[in-house]
Protein backbone atom coordinates (compact mmCIF):
# COMPACT_ATOMS: atom_id res chain seq x y z
CA UNK A 1 0.00 0.00 0.00
CA UNK A 2 2.66 2.41 0.67
CA UNK A 3 4.64 1.90 -2.27
CA UNK A 4 1.23 2.39 -4.04
CA UNK A 5 0.80 5.71 -2.48
CA UNK A 6 4.80 6.55 -2.97
CA UNK A 7 3.88 5.55 -6.85
CA UNK A 8 1.06 8.28 -6.76
CA UNK A 9 2.36 11.26 -5.59
CA UNK A 10 5.70 10.54 -8.22
CA UNK A 11 2.60 10.67 -10.70
CA UNK A 12 1.37 14.11 -9.49
CA UNK A 13 4.82 15.00 -9.23
CA UNK A 14 5.02 14.32 -12.82
CA UNK A 15 1.90 16.14 -13.84
CA UNK A 16 3.50 19.41 -11.86
CA UNK A 17 6.95 19.26 -13.61
CA UNK A 18 4.70 19.10 -17.21
CA UNK A 19 2.58 21.91 -15.81
CA UNK A 20 5.73 24.04 -15.34
CA UNK A 21 7.17 23.19 -18.44
CA UNK A 22 3.65 24.36 -20.37
CA UNK A 23 3.92 27.56 -18.00
CA UNK A 24 7.49 27.74 -19.33
CA UNK A 25 6.39 27.43 -22.99
CA UNK A 26 3.70 30.15 -22.60
CA UNK A 27 6.07 32.86 -21.46
CA UNK A 28 8.71 31.92 -24.54
CA UNK A 29 5.70 32.12 -26.93
CA UNK A 30 4.14 35.67 -24.97
CA UNK A 31 7.34 36.81 -25.68
CA UNK A 32 8.45 35.73 -28.92
CA UNK A 33 4.61 37.83 -29.97
CA UNK A 34 5.74 40.67 -28.53
CA UNK A 35 8.99 40.73 -30.46
CA UNK A 36 7.14 39.90 -33.48
CA UNK A 37 3.85 42.52 -32.98
CA UNK A 38 5.72 45.43 -31.29
CA UNK A 39 9.33 45.00 -32.66
CA UNK A 40 10.58 44.07 -28.65
CA UNK A 41 13.84 43.17 -29.86
CA UNK A 42 15.15 43.38 -26.16
CA UNK A 43 12.95 40.06 -25.50
CA UNK A 44 14.48 37.80 -27.54
CA UNK A 45 17.13 36.93 -25.51
CA UNK A 46 14.91 36.04 -23.15
CA UNK A 47 13.19 33.60 -25.48
CA UNK A 48 17.00 32.23 -26.09
CA UNK A 49 17.08 31.61 -22.63
CA UNK A 50 13.34 30.15 -22.21
CA UNK A 51 14.26 27.60 -24.97
CA UNK A 52 17.36 26.44 -23.05
CA UNK A 53 15.37 25.89 -19.62
CA UNK A 54 12.51 24.04 -21.62
CA UNK A 55 15.62 21.42 -22.60
CA UNK A 56 16.51 20.92 -19.71
CA UNK A 57 13.22 20.05 -18.18
CA UNK A 58 12.47 17.54 -21.08
CA UNK A 59 15.41 15.78 -19.85
CA UNK A 60 14.61 15.83 -16.15
CA UNK A 61 10.93 14.81 -16.80
CA UNK A 62 11.92 12.16 -19.07
CA UNK A 63 14.12 10.84 -16.94
CA UNK A 64 11.26 10.73 -14.14
CA UNK A 65 8.91 9.41 -16.68
CA UNK A 66 11.92 6.00 -17.67
CA UNK A 67 12.34 5.87 -14.13
CA UNK A 68 8.67 5.30 -13.34
CA UNK A 69 8.50 2.72 -16.16
CA UNK A 70 11.15 0.91 -15.06
CA UNK A 71 10.50 0.82 -11.30
CA UNK A 72 6.91 0.72 -10.90
CA UNK A 73 5.91 -1.26 -13.94
CA UNK A 74 2.36 1.09 -13.95
CA UNK A 75 -0.93 -0.40 -15.01
CA UNK A 76 -2.46 0.67 -18.05
CA UNK A 77 -4.24 4.22 -17.19
CA UNK A 78 -0.66 5.24 -15.48
CA UNK A 79 0.76 3.95 -18.48
CA UNK A 80 -0.95 5.82 -20.44
CA UNK A 81 -0.50 9.17 -18.14
CA UNK A 82 3.48 8.56 -18.14
CA UNK A 83 3.42 8.05 -22.39
CA UNK A 84 1.73 11.32 -23.00
CA UNK A 85 3.65 13.31 -20.58
CA UNK A 86 6.72 12.36 -23.00
CA UNK A 87 4.69 13.05 -25.93
CA UNK A 88 3.25 16.17 -24.59
CA UNK A 89 7.00 17.39 -23.29
CA UNK A 90 8.29 16.52 -26.92
CA UNK A 91 5.85 18.81 -28.25
CA UNK A 92 6.65 21.47 -25.79
CA UNK A 93 10.57 21.73 -26.71
CA UNK A 94 9.65 21.69 -30.31
CA UNK A 95 7.20 24.96 -29.64
CA UNK A 96 10.12 26.75 -27.98
CA UNK A 97 12.46 25.36 -30.88
CA UNK A 98 10.60 27.34 -33.08
CA UNK A 99 10.00 30.55 -31.40
CA UNK A 100 13.74 30.86 -31.51
CA UNK A 101 13.82 30.47 -34.94
CA UNK A 102 10.90 32.94 -35.26
CA UNK A 103 12.80 35.33 -33.38
CA UNK A 104 16.10 34.61 -35.53
CA UNK A 105 14.05 35.57 -38.53
CA UNK A 106 12.65 38.38 -37.49
CA UNK A 107 16.06 40.34 -36.66
CA UNK A 108 16.88 40.00 -40.21
CA UNK A 109 13.70 41.79 -40.71
CA UNK A 110 13.43 44.26 -38.24
CA UNK A 111 14.33 47.48 -39.14
CA UNK A 112 12.11 46.94 -42.32
CA UNK A 113 9.44 49.73 -43.13
CA UNK A 114 6.51 47.46 -43.11
CA UNK A 115 3.31 47.88 -40.40
CA UNK A 116 0.03 46.75 -40.18
CA UNK A 117 -1.42 49.05 -43.08
CA UNK A 118 0.31 46.42 -45.30
CA UNK A 119 -1.93 42.94 -44.88
CA UNK A 120 0.67 40.76 -45.24
CA UNK A 121 2.02 41.98 -41.60
CA UNK A 122 -1.49 42.93 -40.46
CA UNK A 123 -2.57 39.13 -41.24
CA UNK A 124 1.03 37.89 -39.73
CA UNK A 125 0.25 39.80 -36.63
CA UNK A 126 -3.55 38.38 -36.33
CA UNK A 127 -2.08 34.55 -36.88
CA UNK A 128 0.43 35.07 -33.79
CA UNK A 129 -1.84 36.48 -31.75
CA UNK A 130 -4.38 33.37 -32.45
CA UNK A 131 -1.32 30.72 -32.04
CA UNK A 132 -0.74 32.33 -28.73
CA UNK A 133 -4.65 32.05 -28.03
CA UNK A 134 -4.35 28.03 -28.63
CA UNK A 135 -1.80 27.58 -26.49
CA UNK A 136 -3.30 28.92 -23.93
CA UNK A 137 -6.86 27.64 -23.93
CA UNK A 138 -4.77 24.24 -24.48
CA UNK A 139 -2.83 24.48 -21.04
CA UNK A 140 -6.22 25.85 -19.13
CA UNK A 141 -8.49 23.09 -20.75
CA UNK A 142 -5.68 20.54 -19.79
CA UNK A 143 -5.57 21.95 -15.82
CA UNK A 144 -9.15 21.94 -16.08
CA UNK A 145 -9.94 18.65 -18.04
CA UNK A 146 -12.16 20.21 -20.14
CA UNK A 147 -12.25 17.63 -23.07
CA UNK A 148 -14.68 20.05 -25.30
CA UNK A 149 -11.82 22.97 -25.18
CA UNK A 150 -9.56 20.56 -26.25
CA UNK A 151 -11.01 19.17 -29.17
CA UNK A 152 -12.18 22.86 -30.33
CA UNK A 153 -8.63 23.64 -30.29
CA UNK A 154 -7.62 20.84 -32.47
CA UNK A 155 -10.32 21.29 -34.66
CA UNK A 156 -9.08 25.37 -35.01
CA UNK A 157 -5.80 24.10 -36.59
CA UNK A 158 -7.55 24.27 -40.07
CA UNK A 159 -8.27 27.65 -39.34
CA UNK A 160 -4.36 28.08 -38.88
CA UNK A 161 -3.53 26.55 -42.33
CA UNK A 162 -5.96 28.77 -43.96
CA UNK A 163 -4.45 31.63 -42.29
CA UNK A 164 -1.15 30.43 -43.27
CA UNK A 165 -2.20 29.72 -46.81
CA UNK A 166 -3.64 32.98 -47.27
CA UNK A 167 -0.73 35.19 -45.95
CA UNK A 168 1.60 32.98 -47.39
CA UNK A 169 -0.42 33.78 -51.27
CA UNK A 170 -0.38 37.69 -50.24
CA UNK A 171 3.65 37.70 -49.51
CA UNK A 172 4.46 36.09 -53.32
CA UNK A 173 2.30 38.57 -54.70
CA UNK A 174 3.67 41.79 -52.57
CA UNK A 175 7.33 39.70 -54.01
CA UNK A 176 6.17 39.97 -57.27
CA UNK A 177 4.76 43.90 -57.24
CA UNK A 178 7.81 45.01 -55.33
CA UNK A 179 11.53 44.28 -56.36
CA UNK A 180 12.38 45.77 -52.48
CA UNK A 181 10.51 43.38 -50.67
CA UNK A 182 12.02 40.32 -52.05
CA UNK A 183 14.99 40.19 -49.75
CA UNK A 184 12.33 40.75 -46.39
CA UNK A 185 9.39 38.42 -48.40
CA UNK A 186 10.82 35.01 -47.79
CA UNK A 187 11.71 35.73 -43.92
CA UNK A 188 8.35 36.35 -43.25
CA UNK A 189 7.42 33.23 -45.21
CA UNK A 190 9.82 30.84 -42.79
CA UNK A 191 7.40 32.80 -39.85
CA UNK A 192 3.97 31.71 -40.87
CA UNK A 193 5.70 28.21 -41.64
CA UNK A 194 6.96 28.02 -38.03
CA UNK A 195 3.76 30.01 -36.58
CA UNK A 196 2.02 26.72 -38.76
CA UNK A 197 3.98 24.49 -37.13
CA UNK A 198 3.66 25.65 -33.40
CA UNK A 199 0.16 25.51 -34.30
CA UNK A 200 0.35 21.62 -34.88
CA UNK A 201 2.45 21.18 -31.66
CA UNK A 202 -0.73 22.61 -30.00
CA UNK A 203 -2.83 20.49 -31.67
CA UNK A 204 -0.85 17.09 -30.86
CA UNK A 205 -0.27 18.39 -27.24
CA UNK A 206 -4.66 19.28 -27.34
CA UNK A 207 -4.55 15.29 -28.61
CA UNK A 208 -2.56 13.77 -26.46
CA UNK A 209 -4.41 15.24 -23.45
CA UNK A 210 -7.45 14.03 -24.50
CA UNK A 211 -6.10 10.52 -25.07
CA UNK A 212 -4.90 11.09 -21.36
CA UNK A 213 -8.09 11.71 -19.85
CA UNK A 214 -10.35 9.23 -22.46
CA UNK A 215 -8.18 6.84 -23.90
CA UNK A 216 -9.38 8.03 -27.18
CA UNK A 217 -6.73 8.93 -29.66
CA UNK A 218 -8.08 11.21 -32.28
Amino acid sequence: MKSRVNFMNELQDLRYSMADMGMEIEEILDNTLEVLINNNTSLVEKVVEGEKKVDDLELEIQRKCVLLITKEQPIAKDLRLIMSVIKIITDMERISDQCQDICSYYLKIKDAPYTEKDAFKRHTNKMMQSVSDMLSRTLEASKQKDIDTLREVCEYDDTIDDKFTQIWKELIEYMQENTNFISVGPQYIMIIKYLERIADHITNISEWMIYNLTGEYI
